[in-house]
């Protein structure tokens, strides 16, 4: 895969990228409503990218440009959707739980530090 893999990625990031961008263009708004809608949408179109990719004999560059780099850039929630429901599927309601609360904790808390490391580094 290596190099042509990446670009891929790169590409179908962009292309995210730009997309994610463009709604909150449209919606004239910085504020979290349109990130919900596009962890909504980016959601659902992991969940049927997932399903029309099981059909492919080498998924391997359809997964790069659309799920790791459209997907991806898009919005990063719907990979975490994508993991909690395979988690509920192989491993059940333990493993799922403390994914959640890991993610969500995690990432207010990486947030928090984020802010205090540089307020301390900044005076």
């Amino acid at each position: 895969m290596g190099f042509q893999f990446l670009l891929l990625v790169g590409l179908g990031g962009a292309i995210g990228s730009m997309g994610r961008a463009s709604v909150s263009l449209l919606l004239q708004s910085f504020s979290p409503w349109p990130t919900v809608l596009v962890n909504v949408i980016g959601a659902f179109l992991i969940g049927f990218l997932v399903r029309a990719m099981e059909g492919l004999s080498e998924p391997d560059f359809f997964r790069a440009f659309w799920i790791i780099g459209v997907c991806g850039g898009f919005t990063t929630f719907s990979a975490f959707g994508l993991d909690l429901v395979n988690l509920m599927k192989e491993e059940g309601f333990l493993s799922s739980f403390t994914y959640i609360a890991l993610s969500l904790l995690g990432t207010i808390l990486g947030v928090y530090l984020g802010f205090r490391t540089f307020s301390a580094l900044n005076g």
